[in-house]
């Protein structure tokens, strides 16, 4: 097999076992049309730089990284999680995609992450290179604050 080939499917690898999770991250931060076009437009860089990414400590990682910076440049105009359409399935309170676009951009990751996607703390606290504290943080926070602007009481 010749090194070219060998390239070419350690990509392959890593898209499968990875390019899912990364578009569910990015996703979970900028929204479902923000971050869909930039775990795109991460895995395409990620190819192009597949020698730099593949020797990183932390791929998925690092092309998660890329397409965090390539969706804050896209997001800046676009609003983050559309209101939901009146009368249709699945219902959901209709003052989540407001609540959820409030909290910043770690608490949204963390939150949606482990609470929407059931990711545990480790795999949220590896995707973005923090501890696993942090990312308890993150969720505590912005669980209060969705309670808080939603009206949900604990009791």
């Amino acid at each position: 097999m010749n090194q070219s080939t060998q390239v070419e499917r350690a990509f392959a690898e890593f898209t499968s076992a990875s390019g899912d999770r990364i578009r569910h991250a990015l996703v979970a931060a900028f929204g479902p049309e923000v971050g869909t076009d930039a775990a795109a437009e991460a895995m395409a860089i990620a190819w192009e730089k597949w020698d730099r990414v593949s020797n990183s400590s932390n791929p998925a990682g690092y092309v998660f990284g890329i397409g965090r910076n390539v969706a804050r440049k896209k997001a800046r105009a676009q609003r983050l999680f559309p209101a939901p359409e009146p009368n249709r399935e699945p219902w959901i309170e209709p003052g989540l995609p407001a609540a959820i676009s409030s909290l910043s951009e770690k608490q949204r990751t963390a939150v949606l992450l482990t609470s929407g996607y059931g990711w545990t703390f480790r795999e949220v606290a590896d995707f973005m290179d923090v501890g696993i504290s942090t990312v308890q943080a993150h969720v505590e926070r912005g669980m209060a604050k969705l309670r808080d602007s939603l009206g949900v009481d604990d009791a």
